[in-house]
């Protein structure tokens, strides 16, 4: 009984230190979506990250309006992303769409966790209208 006693305590410990490892691991960005009158943006504490698992801690700073964010996957910065004109949003089946904390309420936030390669990646707001508003901000992932 000793003998299994023991055992479980050593799988107890090698989870335990494989959870802190795990989360060690994570890389956070910070990101606040926000308005001020007819300016939005997204701003982050990092525009750079490793490859690997990566949490987006996205907060809507708004007083009144919805936000969210989407993490698309960029050739160059400068690349013009498909855009309906008529709904005033990406197309997101078009885009290398990585996920989203969607729809947040002024004053919500919400957390988004993924493995990212390296390359560039564009966070994207895609409510009507705050993508051609500027409302978007630069990350890239480096090996």
């Amino acid at each position: 009984m000793k003998a299994l006693a023991k055992i479980a305590l050593v799988f107890i410990s090698l989870a335990a230190i494989s959870a802190q490892a795990a989360i060690k691991d994570t890389q956070v960005v910070n990101v606040k979506l926000w308005d001020q009158g007819s300016t939005m943006g997204i701003s982050t504490d990092r525009s750079q990250v490793k490859t690997g698992k990566i949490t987006f801690a996205v907060e809507n700073d708004s007083l009144s309006l919805v936000h969210e964010m989407l993490v698309v996957r960029v050739v160059s910065f400068d690349d013009t992303l498909p855009y309906d004109e008529e709904k005033a949003r990406l197309y997101e089946d078009r885009v290398a769409d990585f996920g989203e904390v969607t729809e947040l309420e002024p004053n919500q936030s919400g957390e988004l966790a993924i493995n990212l390669k390296p390359g560039k990646y564009l966070l994207v707001c895609n409510m009507p209208g705050h993508y051609k508003m500027k409302m978007y901000s630069d990350l890239v992932v480096t090996p």
